[in-house]
């Protein structure tokens, strides 16, 4: 509890400390990075208090992690690299891997990873659909199948974002999983982001000290504070 409350007090510091600037606003849908094929400029960073540190390597390379997971013996990396950035169309390939080691003294240590694809189509400046597929990989125990998901993103505006996403994955030999439904409102003061919302599907939450104490919630509240640096 220390470590979160230590890391969403840098955030916060980090977003004070930062001097705004008006051009860190939307302004076009292709700013859009979450669940897109765009990337980060060289250089900018993202930071905030849920969602993914996120790092432009390059204009079309950007990397992240998840630092509260990291602190929690949870490694976890994402990396994006924007093949295509056409004015009607991007394509990305994007890879990631999570693996919990909270418990060492367990024999078995789940994880998972995927390498998918990702294009963006936008349609003006203010609204683009996506589209993800790949592979998709369980570990301990390893299980293969592949994941997709959609999304619309719409600007309001050059602060606003509606956000709309499915999202599942179908996992060979046991069929498809229940898919994530995303619904999700960006405010944007400057630098600063607030995001809102709710995911519908099926979330298991331990809420017991045994492995069994597990209950499955069908609504999941989605809010972040976030800045673009």
């Amino acid at each position: 509890m220390g470590r979160f409350v230590v890391t969403t007090f840098l955030a916060a510091l980090i977003g004070i400390l930062v001097p705004l600037n008006a051009s860190a606003e939307f302004g076009n849908i292709r700013r859009v990075f979450s669940g897109t094929a765009y990337t980060l400029d060289e250089g900018e960073l993202t930071v905030g208090i849920f969602s993914p540190l996120q790092y432009g390597v390059i204009d079309r390379v950007t990397v992240a992690t998840h630092p509260i997971l990291d602190l929690l013996l949870t490694p976890n990396l994402a990396v994006r690299f924007k093949v295509v950035d056409h004015p009607k169309v991007a394509f990305a390939i994007s890879a990631n891997y999570q693996q919990s080691f909270i418990s060492v003294m367990k024999k078995n240590v789940p994880g998972s990873a995927a390498v998918y694809t990702t294009v963006s189509v936008p349609f003006i400046d203010a609204v683009a659909l996506s589209f993800q597929t790949g592979y998709s990989l369980d570990i301990e125990p390893i299980r293969h199948g592949f994941m997709y998901g959609a999304n619309i993103g719409w600007l309001v505006g050059q602060k606003d974002l509606l956000w709309l996403a499915v999202q599942g994955r179908y996992l060979f030999g046991q069929g498809a999983e229940i898919p994530t439904t995303i619904i999700a409102y960006t405010h944007a003061w400057y630098q600063l982001r607030l995001s809102v919302g709710i995911a519908i599907g099926n979330f298991p939450t331990q809420v017991g000290l045994k492995s069994s104490d597990i209950l499955k919630f069908p609504v999941y509240p989605i809010i972040d504070v976030w800045w673009l640096l």
